[in-house]
């Protein structure tokens, strides 16, 4: 009996360290380091995501917002600068001795032309030959006083855009915010695209004044075909 009772005190004293080795808590450095490092991960992918919020509440608001542009170099929109040229009508009836049809230019083509006038011819019925000489000057006199109006139009246009455009230059390289850059970008597209369509309205011009040339040429020829049937017919009747 006493031995069976030995046996179960030393039992109970070789169990004892194992039970209380199961209630003890393990504590693992590395997996408390590696949970610390994954809160942190998460705390700055938080913060980043909230600044990419942020930004895009600021895109948004300052694509919202109203930026002026228009207001800048307003010399654009002129319409002397805007449009300088006559329209085609205007440029025929100016170089058959019409100037006021060159409308805002008339009175500028008007004062050229009588500050280059040398010679005034007189006015009245005179013989075929010399109304033909006479009107082929005045066209010729009109036409050039046409195209030096033009031409000083289009240079202080040229003048005018190109300030207007370096206005535009500046403010977009302070442009305040998104909107600002796109409404300047949009605005200097389109003054791009009115520079190309008056280059196309001066080339037109240029053919227009190639085509008058070679028109008051062939005028003179048929005045000379003619004055010379007429003298034929004369020369033949006298012998008839």
């Amino acid at each position: 009996m006493m031995s069976r009772s030995l046996a179960a005190l030393v039992a109970a004293f070789a169990l004892s360290p194992a039970a209380a080795q199961a209630q003890h808590i393990v504590h693992d450095p590395t997996a408390y380091a590696k949970l610390v490092e994954d809160a942190r991960t998460a705390l700055q992918q938080l913060r980043a995501l909230q600044a990419q919020v942020e930004q895009g509440q600021a895109l948004f608001d300052s694509l919202n917002s109203i930026s002026d542009v228009n207001d800048l170099a307003s010399a654009l929109g002129l319409p002397e600068v805007r449009n300088p040229l006559p329209d085609l009508r205007a440029l025929r009836a100016a170089a058959d001795g019409d100037l006021t049809a060159l409308g805002d230019l008339a009175d500028r083509a008007d004062a050229i032309r009588r500050e280059t006038r040398l010679y005034t011819p007189p006015s009245g019925d005179l013989p075929t030959a010399e109304a033909y000489y006479r009107d082929s000057l005045e066209r010729s006199g009109a036409r050039t006083a046409r195209d030096l109006a033009i031409g000083e139009a289009v240079s202080q246009a040229s003048d005018q855009r190109l300030e207007g455009l370096e206005t535009l230059r500046r403010a977009l390289d302070v442009a305040p915010n998104a909107r600002a850059v796109m409404d300047l970008d949009a605005r200097l597209a389109a003054e791009q695209a009115l520079i190309q369509n008056e280059q196309l309205r001066l080339q037109g011009l240029a053919l227009t004044q190639a085509a008058e040339a070679r028109l008051e040429e062939q005028r003179a020829r048929e005045q000379a075909e003619a004055a010379r049937t007429a003298r034929q017919a004369v020369y033949e009747r006298a012998f008839q």
